[in-house]
């Protein structure tokens, strides 16, 4: 969860607090599969998870290789949407570790959201697919006029649609093919 997606929205998939449902198996520590990025997801207030992606990078410094690790901080919510949980996820500025940023900084961030689909969430796993890039521009030509974006870079579209536009885009049966192929987490022990 939460491996950057190229595709980001400017607005929550739902903005409703009503449509937010909790799902204690998603609570814990996770890694993927490369064990390079863990996941923890721990529970927050009015159904709203607090997620700590923490992943290992490797980087060259003169003929030395430093790793180290790179730590993100996210406020995320599930909904269910036909049958099908979609997560939500947007930087944590109330974080502690935002406190070195100052407050116009903070005020100059766009709350960017990261939307992924839940293929599958057992006890022990979870099958999740953010949006791909390709995939989502083939579905924008399609339904140009419907769809509102901008291109941000040739790497990075954000959708602009306000958040009930965001769930009718979801629902409809094409948008299924715009979520990449699925990354497993496993549940650390």
């Amino acid at each position: 969860m939460v491996n950057s997606s190229c595709v980001s929205s400017l607005y929550p998939i739902s903005d409703n607090e009503k449509d937010f449902i909790f799902r204690e198996e998603l609570l814990g520590h996770w890694t993927y599969k490369d064990m390079q990025t863990q996941v923890i997801l721990n529970k927050a207030e009015h159904k709203k998870y607090k997620v700590t992606v923490i992943d290992k990078k490797n980087k060259a410094n003169g003929g030395n290789k430093i790793s180290f690790f790179d730590t993100s901080y996210y406020s995320g919510f599930l909904i269910q949407l036909n049958n099908q949980y979609f997560f939500d996820c947007t930087p944590d500025t109330d974080h502690p570790q935002f406190n070195c940023l100052g407050e116009e900084t903070k005020s100059g961030l766009l709350p960017l959201h990261f939307i992924y689909k839940i293929h599958s969430l057992d006890n022990d796993q979870i099958s999740i697919a953010g949006i791909d890039k390709d995939s989502m521009q083939h579905f924008i030509d399609k339904y140009r006029n419907k769809i509102k974006h901008e291109i941000l870079s040739k790497d990075h579209i954000l959708l602009t649609a306000a958040a009930g536009l965001q769930k009718n885009i979801l629902s409809n049966k094409e948008a299924a093919f715009v979520f990449g192929r699925p990354d497993i987490l496993t549940r650390k022990k």
